[in-house]
């Protein structure tokens, strides 16, 4: 991002602040008669957002809230998760039954994966820079994820978060010519289920576009900005656990060949194979740019993560939630008296992860995910029991 730095007083940026607080304060209508499925019973929205903020999720109401008269308008169906976490929004009851288990299975394995710390009554913070400075208490608020039946209703959910944020229209008109959007500021995805131009099937699968753009989500909703590979690394690594096979690329336009869909393991053992192969370097998927695609760095992150998940799993949290207070220091100076500007342009280097994980895992990291990929065996990757259609 390229955004000018600024001076801000606390205060004023608290009261501009364009997390969930913005829209707490909006009035419910409960005359429109909308409802919310959650733990298998239908409720009022009002009462799950009473429920939701005895349970240290008062962000509930900001998200149900902001899509309302969306909702109504369309007439889509909203579910919630158990423990709070995503809104599920989706054109039928019918639809929802089928993504719900989808949505669990997603949970538990970014879980699995990446559980983030408890943070309920924390007083942690991270900062955003798109479209000014956004506060966001990690965990505050759901994912809301929303399948789109076509077109129409894709343009027309852009139209109103268009209006809700006029800030947002610019954004919002390039996201017109997308299948689908994921933006961060107001933790929301939304992609349509069968986009034209795309072959539903070969190219193309919802299942796969709702588990990956979930976990990336759900990285940022714990963990604030990461670095691009472990953002990207993470939702594939859950994606290949939760439905077989990956299919969701983020940032790629080009053509996909059938055997990159479940190829990247036999890539890379291939790579490092002998003995005498060069191990894995951190710039082998560190120095990758963010906002783009590059096989290489895709491959190898992916990898990397592999080879945590299955020998060194305490590590990922550790080095997500590091990177979380290495960005909180460094996107905001503090200038003294209440003051401070932005630093838009800092992102953690490939140094200070480095020494995390040398910290976390050992100084042989790299070298023992080179001996992992070497012997790695295709029942070291644990897939989901059965594939979730």
């Amino acid at each position: 991002m390229n955004l000018p730095s600024l001076v801000w007083s606390a205060a004023v940026a608290a009261s501009v602040a364009l997390g969930s607080n913005t829209f707490a304060a909006l009035p419910l209508s409960p005359e429109d008669g909308l409802t919310v499925l959650w733990k298998g019973q239908s409720h009022s929205v009002e009462d799950v957002a009473a429920e939701a903020e005895a349970n240290c999720s008062g962000g509930v109401s900001a998200q149900l809230e902001r899509y309302r008269a969306w909702l109504v308008e369309n007439d889509y169906h909203v579910s919630l998760t158990d423990d709070l976490r995503v809104i599920l929004v989706t054109s039928s009851k019918k639809s929802a039954k089928k993504r719900l288990p989808l949505v669990e299975a997603t949970l538990e394995t970014f879980d699995a994966l990446l559980a983030p710390p408890n943070r309920c009554d924390s007083d942690e913070s991270f900062r955003g820079g798109e479209w000014g400075v956004a506060e966001h208490a990690p965990d505050a608020e759901p994912v809301v994820l929303i399948e789109l039946d076509d077109d129409e209703h894709y343009q027309a959910l852009l139209a109103a978060l268009g209006e809700i944020h006029p800030d947002m229209q610019t954004w919002a008109s390039v996201q017109s010519s997308e299948p689908g959007f994921d933006e961060e500021r107001i933790m929301t995805t939304g992609w349509q289920s069968a986009p034209d131009g795309y072959e539903i099937g070969p190219v193309w699968r919802s299942k796969n576009e709702l588990v990956n753009r979930l976990s990336r989500l759900l990285m940022y909703r714990s963990y604030g900005p990461q670095p691009h590979w472990l953002n990207q690394a993470t939702g594939w690594a859950v994606e290949y656990e939760v439905v077989g096979d990956i299919y969701c690329f983020p940032h790629r336009n080009e053509f996909i060949g059938v055997g990159e869909h479940d190829g990247w393991r036999n890539e890379i053992r291939n790579r490092f194979k002998s003995k005498k192969s060069e191990p894995l370097q951190l710039s082998d998927f560190a120095d990758w740019k963010r906002g783009t695609f590059e096989h290489d760095h895709a491959a190898a992150a992916w990898g990397f993560i592999q080879f945590l998940a299955h020998e060194k799993p305490e590590v990922l949290p550790a080095l997500a939630e590091a990177n979380r207070v290495a960005y909180k220091a460094g996107f905001t100076v503090d200038l003294g008296d209440g003051n401070w500007r932005t630093n838009p342009s800092f992102a953690v280097t490939p140094e200070a992860q480095f020494a995390v994980l040398k910290k976390e895992a050992g100084d042989d990291v790299l070298e023992d995910a080179t001996d992992f990929f070497r012997s790695w065996k295709k029942s070291r990757t644990t897939k989901a029991s059965s594939r979730r259609r």
